[in-house]
């Protein structure tokens, strides 16, 4: 059985011959020490400091016009990938993230409007941009802002999609996605969390706008992954704190679910499996990630109070279930005993009838490729049909 074969019974819950193993890795220096090449991150100081920091800065304005930073993101997508099928995933997330515009040589908009500060990872690299906050405080700032069309992000993704479809697609099980567009996160990231929760109270009609448009956005990437001939895709959307749901799952589903529904209802017309990927504490949603339609919930995240084989018990009958090595402790720190043990967890928690797949909850700089290998080692080890976990 390939990996295509082998992810698609998992997410159609059926029992593959093995747990299939999946890669959310989008971090520089794991993604070259894979392939064995020098890091060719760019250097922070390289942007913001002495001569070439002053050149950067004055020429962001052109940097943007022609798309040279995001022809990077762009480039990267095939590095990520390329490991993960050097590493031996089965599934990886291929997320469309060339979605910057530079502000000078700190800071960066995303086409949502929210605004970002350029940071470096410990190796003094530029690291994936650090939110600062929303500039779409008002209806009336949200209006005027140049929000893409569903037809031009359309051909922005298409083009990409399909290239890594038709250079990878046979080796590995990929899901399509786009950085930063979940209906609750552009929209609450959009105007800043506050702002936000102020609208949302007075005038909850205009966020309903705001879910209508993000929502058309999500249909045109779901015509950009189906025609690029990928399976499959991952709508990300961090619901939830540590402590639980960032607002009321009865308010989210008013306001986002009726969109949500369409999205996914066009995913499945469109033959494709939708996941979903949410941080936190998403036990008192589970019920609306079914309701809403999706095939799959990802991250889970076991530092956030939520126990796989809870989640399995409750949800694991209607949709697929990935799952969930810690990545503050067992991935980035654990001893190779600590990850077998983890592993052996997760396969006893969720994966005794199918439909599961084992992945770290999240990427993260302190994850250590060395735990990355002993989980795929541990999974082909202890993921075989029928389990065997002695």
């Amino acid at each position: 059985m390939n990996c295509n074969e082998r992810t698609a019974i998992a997410l159609n819950l059926g029992i593959p011959d093995r747990v299939p193993i999946y890669s959310e890795t989008v971090i520089q220096n794991q993604i070259y020490e894979i392939l064995g090449e020098k890091n060719k991150a760019v250097p922070i100081r390289l942007i913001q400091e002495g001569l070439t920091g002053t050149l950067f800065k004055l020429a962001a304005p052109l940097i943007n016009r022609i798309g040279w930073s995001n022809r990077q993101i762009e480039k990267f997508m095939s590095k990520k990938i390329e490991a993960d099928i050097v590493l031996g995933y089965d599934c990886s997330l291929a997320g469309y993230s060339a979605i910057f515009n530079l502000k000078g040589n700190r800071q960066a908009t995303d086409i949502w409007g929210k605004l970002y500060d350029l940071v470096a990872d410990p190796d003094g690299s530029v690291d994936t941009p650090m939110y600062r906050q929303g500039l779409l405080t008002t209806p009336e700032l949200w209006d005027a802002w140049p929000h893409p069309t569903p037809d031009r992000l359309y051909k922005m993704l298409y083009p990409i999609l399909a290239d890594l479809q038709k250079r990878y697609g046979e080796r590995i099980y990929l899901l399509g996605s786009l950085s930063c567009a979940g209906l609750w996160e552009a929209s609450s990231g959009g105007m800043g969390l506050t702002a936000f929760s102020v609208t949302l109270h007075r005038n909850p009609d205009f966020v309903r706008r705001m879910a209508k448009y993000y929502e058309t956005i999500w249909l045109a990437t779901i015509h950009a992954t189906a025609d690029a001939g990928m399976p499959a895709l991952v709508y990300e959307d961090d619901l939830a704190y540590k402590s639980g749901p960032m607002v009321s799952p009865r308010v989210l589903d008013e306001i986002f679910g009726p969109s949500l529904r369409k999205i996914t209802a066009e995913a499945h017309k469109r033959g494709l499996k939708i996941i979903i990927h949410c941080c936190g504490n998403v036990n008192k949603l589970l019920y609306l990630f079914v309701d809403w339609g999706f095939d799959g919930a990802q991250a889970l995240e076991p530092t956030a109070g939520v126990d796989l084989a809870e989640v399995k018990k409750q949800v694991g009958k209607r949709m697929c279930i990935f799952g969930n090595l810690d990545i503050s402790h067992v991935m980035s720190q654990g001893t190779r005993e600590e990850v077998e043990a983890a592993v052996k967890s997760a396969i006893q928690a969720a994966a005794q009838d199918g439909g599961f797949i084992m992945g770290k909850t999240n990427s993260n700089y302190a994850v250590k490729v060395e735990n990355t290998r002993w989980m795929i080692e541990y999974t082909h080890r202890y993921g075989a049909y029928p389990l065997n976990l002695a």
